[in-house]
This record gives structure tokens, sequence and C-alpha cells, in this order.
């Protein structure tokens, strides 16, 4: 059986919709190891500071730096950098593994009679089950983002 005639603007569009799963993970994850990072450093010269600084100097500095750990600490939540990131993540492996099995015409795509329209479904079914789980995850946030 021959693909619809505008199946390809399909799979372009769910290639795309791919490509935008791991762009969003890539982000995510940066995002969540540069403010990750940043905190720790933070909490972790508190007690330097403490050491190391005397009178009004230390009371300031260790105060600045504890309400900096806990505004970044803040801003993760509101975020939601790794869990996007792990979410995003998933996503597109999934994706990636479906458009790789298409292409090869492998696993279910090897006996499909219209393997572009399998492929439409069962890509449709990875994408709508990420948006479950989102949904999912931001009430279980209090819906922050």
């Amino acid at each position: 059986m021959t693909a619809p005639a505008n199946s390809g603007s399909i799979l372009d569009k769910l290639r795309a919709q791919s490509a935008w799963y791991g762009a969003g993970a890539r982000g995510n994850h940066s995002r969540y190891v540069a403010l990750k990072t940043t905190q720790i450093i933070l909490a972790a010269a508190i007690p330097v500071v403490a050491v190391a600084a005397a009178g009004v100097t230390l009371k300031w500095t260790t105060a600045i730096l504890g309400a900096l750990v806990g505004i970044i600490e803040g801003i993760l939540q509101l975020g939601q950098y790794q869990q996007n990131w792990l979410l995003y993540r998933a996503t597109r492996e999934a994706l990636k593994r479906e458009d790789f099995l298409h292409e090869a015409k492998a696993g279910p795509y090897a006996t499909a009679t219209d393997a572009d329209t399998l492929y439409v479904e069962r890509a449709d079914a990875i994408i709508s089950g990420e948006n479950t789980r989102w949904i999912t995850s931001q009430q279980q946030t209090g819906g922050k983002k």
C-alpha cells in the first residue's frame, strides 16, 4: 500500500517534533547543570567564608550566600529543569528508536501494510504519553511552570 500524498510532510513534522524534544532536553540539561553547580559552589563557600571573614562582613556575606542558595533552589523547582530534561530525553530517544525502526522496515514495520500510518500512530502515542507525564508532573508540583 502506498503512503498518503502528504505523508512526507507528516513524517517531516514528526521528525521536527523529535528534534524539538532533543533541543528541549539539551536546554533543560544545561540550565539544570549550571544552576545546580552554582548552588553547590555557593553552599560550599558558606563555611569557607565563615572561617575566613570576620565581623559585619561575615554576617552579610554568609547571609547573601545562604539566600542565593535558596533562590537557586527555588528557580530549580520552579523551572523543573531536571524533570523536563529527563522527560524530553526519554521522549526523544523513543521517537528516534521509532524512526529508526520505520526507516529500516524492522520490528512492527516489517510486516505493516502501511508503515507510514503505523509510524504516525506509534509516534503520536509516544508524544501523547509524554504530554500526559508532563501534565502529571505539573499537577504534583502545583503547576509552578
